[in-house]
């Protein structure tokens, strides 16, 4: 019995391996994000049928969303260029058609005030509870959200501090830019 066991272990651990090795990070991080939705499987079936998921903000991060998509997207390169010295940057989806970027901070921000931006909360406004519209990890733009930043299922968020950080750069980046053009 033990040779027999044996002999089938070694047949082909490649193939094995690649079977039983760990999924893809965006896979990780789509049941991350869908188990912050008080209905985590309505979320992963939207994703299968290629479609927007809403996910409600309170409950396991809040987003600030910057209302201009082209700071948005410069902030993101702000951070990208000191990712190693600021550790991970989280999740975050850019909306082309709002133009605007979505970025995912931890839900103890306490406070945010920053020009061009919001902090959605869990907190209600008029009623209702924030959500975010999500495409689906691992997948291209749905309705003109994508994710720039995809959630690898460790749970990490940007945080604040660095993207107000990254923000004051972006805006003087680009100011900077159009002194520039202007110039010329």
């Amino acid at each position: 019995m033990a040779k027999h066991a044996r002999a089938a272990s070694t047949g082909s651990e490649s193939q094995m391996s690649v079977r039983r090795g760990a999924p893809p990070p965006y896979v990780l991080g789509a049941h991350w994000l869908a188990r912050a939705n008080h209905d985590h499987r309505s979320v992963l079936a939207a994703w299968t049928r290629y479609e927007l998921a809403d996910i409600r903000v309170g409950v396991t991060f809040y987003v600030v969303r910057i209302t201009n998509h082209r700071l948005g997207t410069a902030a993101l390169g702000q951070l990208h260029q000191v990712v190693q010295e600021i550790g991970p940057i989280g999740p975050a989806i850019s909306d082309e058609l709002g133009s605007c970027v979505d970025f995912l901070v931890p839900s103890s921000t306490a406070f945010w005030e920053m020009n061009g931006s919001q902090l959605l909360t869990g907190a209600p406004v008029q009623g209702v509870f924030p959500v975010l519209s999500s495409p689906p990890p691992g997948k291209g733009p749905v309705n003109g959200r994508r994710w720039l930043v995809e959630p690898d299922g460790t749970g990490a968020l940007t945080h604040p501090r660095n993207l107000a950080s990254a923000l004051r750069a972006a805006r003087r980046g680009l100011h900077d830019r159009r002194k520039s053009a202007a110039a010329a």
